[in-house]
């Protein structure tokens, strides 16, 4: 048997700015929500990177493309500003095709360089199943090697992309990465008091969501940890890293 690895208590003590890169609107409110609306609660500055466009995310016909594309950003917008969270970068990549191009690299690199957060939370790039019933989607594989990638060596090297200097855009080490669906994630933040907030934030996103009503019934029910002492909490977690 694996020896369950023990969780332990975020340190944002010295986090000013966080970054959430994600591949689709949506995906930061079903990954990290919770966790984004006590950091704006502390007073970190969040931001969501947002790569694709999401024109991929309905199966209505009678939506264009470009109508889809608009609605995700309004449906994302209204979702962040629930959670405190006041800047949404769409990268408009295609979505279903995400690749860690060196374009898109530094992009994100550039504005990495920007932003200056001490925190990015990212996806698990390995991640190719989830449960016995669901195939993991490409683009948040490969989101998370976008974010990567930029993170190291790209973000806080000189010698890549060295125009951007000229720019304003200096070199920027992160201090801590979170890594969403990682198996050995070992940091959990309690969100039960955020949970209404994180699927009101959730049903923002109306072009994705077929039922309303039952689907929160399944979120809680799976988010949910029964507690020794018989009350139930949910919970996000990460596996963090830290860096010198």
């Amino acid at each position: 048997m694996t020896e369950a690895i023990p969780f332990r208590p975020p340190d944002w003590s010295n986090v000013r700015r966080a970054l959430v890169i994600m591949a689709h609107p949506d995906d930061p409110d079903f990954t990290c929500a919770g966790t984004a609306i006590q950091m704006a609660r502390q007073g970190i500055e969040v931001t969501y990177m947002i790569l694709t466009n999401g024109d991929k995310g309905n199966h209505n016909p009678e939506i264009t493309r470009n109508q889809l594309i608009a609605l995700r950003k309004i449906e994302q917008r209204k979702a962040a500003a629930l959670c405190g969270v006041h800047q949404v970068l769409f990268m408009e990549e295609e979505d279903g095709f995400l690749q860690p191009s060196r374009q898109l690299r530094e992009r994100v690199t550039r504005e990495i360089r920007r932003i200056r957060p001490e925190l990015v939370i990212c996806t698990n790039p390995d991640r190719y199943f989830v449960g016995d019933g669901y195939i993991n989607h490409p683009d948040h594989r490969n989101a998370g090697l976008v974010a990567l990638e930029a993170i190291f060596p790209a973000a806080d090297n000189p010698m890549f992309f060295p125009q951007m200097a000229d720019e304003g855009y200096l070199p920027h080490k992160i201090s801590q990465l979170y890594v969403f669906g990682h198996p050995e994630s070992d940091t959990r933040i309690d969100i039960t008091d955020d949970i209404q907030t994180k699927i009101q934030a959730i049903l923002c996103h109306e072009t994705q969501i077929a039922d309303p009503i039952e689907g929160p019934k399944r979120w809680m029910e799976r988010w949910g940890q029964d507690q020794p002492d018989g009350s139930r909490r949910y919970f996000e977690q990460f596996k963090a890293m830290r860096f010198g």
